[in-house]
């Protein structure tokens, strides 16, 4: 019991994280998501946010089963 709700606690944390990622971008880039930073070869936003949905994706799908 405890597993379920610290997954569920863990993706609503890492949902907003994903929502301020995509507010802090706007603020400092004047853009949320720029598919050309994908292929920079450093840390960009655009690659924390990516990362952040298939994790949120994969503990809800973990969550289902």
């Amino acid at each position: 019991m405890h597993i379920k709700k610290l997954r569920k606690r863990l993706t609503v944390f890492l949902f907003f994280i994903t929502i301020w990622l995509l507010v802090d971008e706007y603020i400092k880039e004047g853009y949320m998501f720029n598919i050309d930073d994908l292929f920079n070869p450093h840390i960009t936003h655009e690659k924390i946010f990516i990362t952040l949905l298939i994790v949120i994706v994969l503990l809800l799908v973990k969550q289902k089963k």
